[in-house]
């Protein structure tokens, strides 16, 4: 997909953040992204640094002088490639935050170019769910969260059905899963477990009992 950079502009201006990475910011994204680059660069090479790999024929022919030489060149590797893979298109989900906590987030997005229209009219879907007959519920799962210390975290976060926890380069999925059904289970509320589609979220379904949402409310106040 495409965002193009007016159109992150023009919605940035009516309180609304798109963005095609789970970071926060840009800069943790890019961080990120520059890791993932260096490590690859330095494992795929380390077996060539002088004094590193023999054979039977004695030692093998060298790309490196050092592990500094390899270390500097992973780095030029890193800031040679990063920037390319921080583009939109190298990614097929759309996240989109506005009023400081609604959000809302479109997987395998199919549109070629994302448009300020298209964004809008998720925004306004999203937000007719939370001021309608779920709205209440979905504001008591944000409570929860909140008391989790999950209040401004992207990877554990208040849906209509509950609480979902992004498993995609989320290294404390185990960690996050746990506190959310230990405070659901310590008030004895109901709710299931799946996976969305591609497995790329754990789901915590809740049960829309009358009495599973008093629950619910009760452990939220």
């Amino acid at each position: 997909m495409v965002i193009r950079k007016q159109t992150i502009d023009a919605l940035k201006a009516q309180g609304i953040d798109i963005r095609w990475y789970p970071e926060k910011s840009y800069e943790d994204f890019f961080q990120r992204i520059w890791k993932k680059q260096y490590d690859f660069s330095y494992n795929y090479n380390k077996a060539n640094v002088r004094g590193s790999k023999e054979t039977e024929e004695g030692r093998t022919n060298v790309l490196f002088e050092s592990f500094a030489e390899l270390e500097k060149n992973s780095r030029r590797f890193a800031d040679q490639t990063v920037e390319r893979h921080c583009s939109p298109y190298e990614f097929d989900t759309l996240f989109v935050e506005y009023d400081g906590k609604i959000f809302c987030k479109k997987e395998n997005v199919k549109s070629k170019e994302i448009t300020e229209d298209y964004v809008l009219k998720l925004v306004w879907k999203n937000k007719k769910l939370y001021d309608g007959a779920f709205g209440a519920f979905t504001m008591q799962m944000q409570k929860i969260c909140e008391k989790l210390g999950y209040g401004n975290y992207f990877c554990v976060y208040p849906t209509t059905y509950g609480i979902g926890i992004w498993l995609f380069w989320n290294w404390k999925v185990e960690e996050q899963a746990n506190n959310v059904e230990n405070i659901l289970k310590s008030a004895g509320i109901e709710y299931y477990n799946e996976y969305s589609e591609h497995r790329w979220v754990y789901r915590f379904k809740i049960s829309k009992k009358r009495e599973n949402l008093q629950k619910i409310f009760n452990v939220a106040a």
